[in-house]
């Protein structure tokens, strides 16, 4: 080992007082301490041990590139058991994780995402005629609405009737459940291996309702021929194989597609409510997004074909994950020495590469403050550079979904619509469970209908 044999400075206040700072004002408190720190600090937050954050590029590139057996992700994520189960790959580490991760993979990369273009889009329709003529609206309810609908098409190949809508109302009420900003503290108190079988705490008693329904629904895909199950991620998960030959069991099943219900939906749908936040505020960024849209589309609403020439919107959603960060940093848990950034660190340390601290850098991104969408199409970041979905081989299973999403349902409402914030909208980082949104919803309203695409 090398290095000094201690770990950088950071708040001296006790661990509780730090763990309700950070609940509050998580960007506010980060900022605060890296001003105050330095680049690299320390924090402690109750009941998630002391949390090293950092913010240099080489040493993210490190501990992205670090020993897997070494550097625990899952251990680090393990309060979100809760919702997604101990078999998700959120929450392993080491050979189970890999395992998982491999089953996984093949169905969310490629053709498969795109063939769920017409949900999206259709989607993205329905909030379009919501929108119009409603007065000021919170855009994170509505794209919470559409990536819900959206991902239950792409997870469970559900189509709209009694069982979609019952599907959608009853994930709705458990993710409102863990979208309080004091929801990090709740899992601490009211950890799952106690308290699952409980029927007073409604979170619990609203996840064994919603697994009932997963489990009904694995049950009558896995009696029917493979052929004529729908396309989605189920039919391909039920048929993947591990290197043992073994296929998923129910339970492994069910936290697979939770991790994809959860992760696919809430984030996707934050980073859509800030990005509208971020466009709405430059008339030059909308007046270029919809001159690409006229040139591309031709007037129309863009295809499937299309939607890959869109490459300043594409550089609009890289901006906006840069500049609001959904989740502003992630852990891994040390489970021997590591050292990194001239520090050595000690077994149970958790190493936190900070995505929001990391995308806020001037030596990286001049004028980090600065919505600039260009700065995507002048270079090329390195993996370790622009971290929105994490990296390494923890990189965010959904990265090309989410991306995608977010291409199909902004090019289509901007294709639709010509939209304002509310004047003086002020939309401050708030913790919604793990999640950083928009305080005020990101309020906008619909000016004018810019073509008619019923």
């Amino acid at each position: 080992m090398t290095g000094p044999l201690k770990l950088p400075p950071g708040p001296a206040y006790g661990a509780t007082n730090q763990l309700l700072r950070y609940s509050f004002r998580p960007i506010e408190f980060l900022e605060e301490c890296a001003a105050r720190y330095g680049e690299t600090f320390t924090l402690r937050l109750a009941g998630f041990g002391t949390l090293v954050q950092l913010t240099r590029p080489d040493d993210i590139r490190d501990v992205f590139k670090g020993d897997s057996t070494i550097l625990h992700a899952g251990e680090g994520n393990a309060l979100l058991s809760s919702v997604v189960g101990a078999s998700s790959v959120l929450v392993l580490d080491e050979k189970p994780h890999v395992r998982q991760r491999k089953a996984m993979l093949p169905p969310l990369k490629g053709d498969r995402m795109r063939t769920f273009f017409d949900a999206m889009q259709g989607e993205a329709l329905t909030v379009a005629e919501q929108w119009s003529g409603a007065g000021f609206v919170r855009a994170d309810k509505a794209m919470q609405t559409i990536t819900l609908r959206v991902i239950l098409r792409a997870s469970l190949g559900l189509q709209p009737g009694p069982e979609f809508d019952q599907m959608q109302h009853t994930m709705a009420r458990l993710l409102m459940h863990v979208r309080h900003p004091l929801a990090l503290v709740m899992w601490n108190l009211f950890p799952l291996d106690r308290y699952e079988n409980s029927r007073v705490l409604p979170f619990y008693r609203m996840r064994r309702k919603f697994d009932s329904m997963l489990f009904e629904n694995f049950a009558r895909q896995r009696a029917m021929d493979p052929d004529d199950r729908p396309e989605c991620l189920l039919k391909d998960l039920m048929v993947a194989t591990y290197d043992d030959g073994s296929t998923m069991t129910d339970n492994e099943l069910r936290d697979a597609i939770v991790t994809v219900l959860a992760a696919g939906h809430d984030t996707t749908a934050l980073a859509l409510a800030w990005a509208f936040e971020l466009i709405l505020a430059q008339p030059d960024v909308v007046s270029r997004i919809e001159a690409e849209l006229d040139e591309v589309a031709g007037g129309a609403l863009p295809s499937i074909e299309q939607i890959p020439q869109l490459i300043y919107l594409d550089a609009v959603v890289r901006e906006s994950l840069r500049v609001r960060n959904v989740i502003p940093f992630i852990v891994r848990v040390l489970k021997e020495d590591f050292s990194v950034g001239g520090f050595a660190y000690p077994s149970n340390v958790v190493l936190c590469p900070s995505i929001h601290l990391l995308h806020m850098r001037e030596d990286l991104y001049p004028e980090p403050l600065r919505f600039r969408p260009d700065r995507f199409l002048e270079r090329k970041f390195a993996p370790h550079e622009w971290i929105p979905f994490g990296g390494g081989n923890r990189a965010c299973l959904g990265q090309a979904f989410a991306v995608y999403e977010m291409k199909v349902v902004l090019a289509t409402l901007f294709a639709s619509l010509r939209m304002e914030r509310k004047p003086g909208a002020v939309s401050r980082p708030v913790r919604r469970g793990i999640s950083i949104g928009p305080s005020d919803g990101a309020l906008l309203r619909v000016v004018e209908r810019r073509r008619n695409n019923s």
